[in-house]
């Protein structure tokens, strides 16, 4: 084990500025541990390389998936418990809406929640990367590896439906509580339209979407410390039972559990701001 570091580490590093409209951050955990559990909020689909160490995930309807040496996660509405073998080290990259419509063009809700094993979806070319990053000398190589690999495979898609991301971005960001009405007047299509463009391309139908990142941005809000939760709460949730239970579904923790007891895993992750200045609008305030 490395003693100049932390046992239990996670850096975000900024994709080349030709990626930024599809890859939200490149990351590298680790976890200098023999064993480590831990839980993930909802998030955006991810690409993850084993560069040491192997693990599982444990999705919110109970099924366990081992994860693959270059794993595709695909959206998740709800918190995963990942468990693993260590020493581990992992290299992520964060896939924006607009780069998994360019990218991997299948229906995301048909990978929701779930593990694939990337190089079924990808090709070989991920296995040759993560071999780079497992001789790479450096973090900073690594995100190079990374930055490669994305460059690569984003010189071979068709242009998604930037009209629809952006959009859709903007809406799931602009407000505390987005509403799924002004979605589809400003999207100026049906809703059956609408719904079916956001199952295929965020995973979820708009309802379901708002609701993710309204428990996402008030989670945020609370782990900064400068609101209780019925400042950060406000007008968009019922009552204070109903903002737990959704807190809980997509953060997997009560907000006194975020408050008094963040996780490892959970209290990096909601530092991302402060580890990583340029962020997309969509992760920006979550």
């Amino acid at each position: 084990m490395r003693i100049d570091r932390p046992p239990i580490g996670l850096r975000y590093l900024t994709p080349a500025a030709s990626l930024r409209s599809v890859i939200s951050s490149y990351y590298i955990f680790h976890a200098d541990l023999p064993h480590f559990s831990d839980m993930m909020r909802a998030d955006l689909p991810q690409l993850r390389f084993m560069i040491s160490g192997g693990g599982s995930y444990r999705f919110g309807d109970g099924s366990v998936s081992l994860a693959p040496p270059v794993s595709l996660l695909g959206p998740t509405f709800g918190s995963t418990r990942f468990t693993v073998t260590g020493p581990l080290l992992v290299a992520g990259i964060g896939i924006l809406p607009a780069g998994w419509a360019a990218l991997i063009r299948d229906d995301a809700s048909r990978f929701a929640d779930t593990v694939v094993d990337a190089s079924d979806i990808l090709g070989a070319v991920v296995h040759d990367s993560l071999d780079a990053m497992r001789n790479a000398p450096s973090q900073e190589n690594i995100a190079d590896c990374m930055d490669a690999l994305m460059r690569i495979l984003f010189a071979r898609v068709q242009e998604p439906p930037l009209w629809f991301t952006r959009l859709t971005d903007h809406w799931l960001a602009s407000t505390s509580s987005p509403e799924v009405d002004r979605l589809v007047a400003d999207a100026g299509i049906s809703s059956r339209q609408v719904e079916r463009l956001a199952r295929r391309i965020y995973g979820g139908p708009p309802k379901l979407l708002a609701r993710k990142y309204r428990a996402l941005k008030a989670a945020s809000l609370l782990s900064e410390g400068e609101a209780g939760w019925a400042d950060v709460a406000g007008d968009s949730f019922s009552d204070q039972s109903h903002f737990i239970r959704e807190f809980k579904q997509f953060t997997g923790l009560t907000p006194t559990q975020l408050l008094n007891n963040p996780s490892p895993v959970t209290r990096l992750t909601f530092e991302r701001r402060k580890l990583i200045g340029d962020l997309p609008e969509l992760t920006l305030k979550t």
